[in-house]
């Protein structure tokens, strides 16, 4: 080995080298034990999902029925309606037939001329007085024991008895001159007067009672079993929106058109104030309720990858809890699910909620704070 001779110019620069070395090695050392003091705070600062406070709105589930509705139109007729004709032809001799009259049930509105009619049924009385008379004198010749045969008071007795029929068919004839009210009602407007001769064929006038109308409509045979009688029903007049009625079902039809895949069922509607008539179209509104679910507002349903949910708030915590829409009902949802009326669903903030997560109910606080006002309010005004 040759010997190695160091200049002063070489040992300045070995002292230069080293001292560099010695600078960064202290230099490492201070960030590595800054870094050390600074990870603990570093890992507090992220914290975790339990220990952070969410603020969140929430709102109260509620229970709200299901109703289903049935909308439908319809023509209102009379409960009872007939067009009257007379039974025999003849000249009027009397009429009472002002539209709109109301009649009892029984009166008379029209009558024919009768003179041939009623001197007829004075006639059949005569002979049944006499045939009474002779067979009369018959028995009572028989009680002082006169010899009078048998079939001489039978020709009598048979006597009697046409006498009688003879009696009661002029006295049906007599009655087909007239016409009568079969029921109570209001009468139509009539071009029938006094003295026009009529026949048969003749439409004297038309008689309705319209206390109560009837109104006719059809109903999808879905909802069989469900529209039955005595259910209540809302009757809308076509062309006067605001004029409702109730209505009762009386009547449902068995069976349903092959055709239109629908049966019919009729309303009855009240019109004791009469300020309903016959021939008016109705829109039938009838409410069927198919039980009470869970409601909840629209914006606390989400989706997901597995269906809807909802988030509830349980002691603090958020919880994920998967529902099954059934409708939307006014804003709101009707659903079933693992959850309870009640509890409180997520409304706002749910961007940022996970499963256990905490978080602080600023609706809760709100309702919370309210009572707490109002008694302060109320002892100021008491003091």
């Amino acid at each position: 080995m040759s010997d190695v001779s160091y200049t002063p110019h070489m040992k300045q620069i070995s002292y230069r080298a080293m001292r560099s070395i010695l600078a960064a090695t202290v230099v490492a050392g201070l960030s590595v034990a800054c870094s050390e003091e600074n990870e603990p705070q570093s890992k507090n600062s992220r914290g975790s999902w339990g220990s952070r406070e969410l603020p969140v709105t929430t709102a109260q589930i509620q229970r709200a029925p299901l109703i289903d509705t049935i909308k439908s139109v319809g023509t209102a007729r009379a409960q009872q309606s007939v067009t009257l004709y007379p039974e025999s032809a003849g000249v009027v001799s009397y009429a009472k037939l002002a539209p709109d009259m109301p009649v009892s049930k029984g009166a008379t509105l029209l009558k024919l001329d009768d003179r041939d009619q009623t001197l007829a049924v004075r006639q059949a009385e005569v002979e049944l007085q006499e045939a009474k008379r002779m067979l009369q004198r018959y028995v009572s010749l028989n009680a002082t024991e006169a010899n009078i045969p048998q079939s001489t008071i039978d020709t009598a007795q048979s006597g009697v008895d046409l006498a009688e029929i003879r009696l009661s068919q002029r006295q049906v004839e007599l009655s087909r001159r007239q016409i009568t009210a079969p029921f109570s009602g209001r009468i139509g407007i009539t071009d029938v007067e006094i003295g026009d001769r009529v026949d048969t064929s003749t439409m004297v006038t038309t008689l309705d009672d319209r206390s109560v109308l009837l109104v006719d409509f059809t109903v999808p045979e879905s909802f069989i079993g469900k529209i039955v009688e005595g259910l209540q029903v809302h009757a809308r007049q076509w062309e006067s929106p605001d004029d409702n009625a109730m209505g009762t079902i009386v009547a449902v039809d068995s069976r349903v058109d092959s055709t239109t895949r629908a049966f019919r069922a009729r309303a009855a509607l009240d019109n004791s104030a009469d300020n309903l008539r016959p021939g008016m179209a109705f829109e039938i509104d009838a409410s069927i309720a198919k039980g009470d679910y869970l409601s909840v507002p629209e914006l606390a349903v989400q989706w997901g990858a597995d269906g809807p949910y909802v988030w509830s708030a349980i002691d603090d915590r958020a919880q994920r809890s998967p529902v099954e829409m059934v409708r939307r009902v006014d804003g709101r949802m009707l659903i079933r699910g693992d959850i309870v009326e009640g509890q409180r669903v997520i409304l706002e903030g749910i961007q940022s909620v996970r499963p256990g997560m905490k978080i602080n109910d600023l609706s809760a606080t709100q309702i919370s704070a309210k009572p707490k006002a109002d008694d302060a309010a109320s002892n100021r005004q008491g003091s």
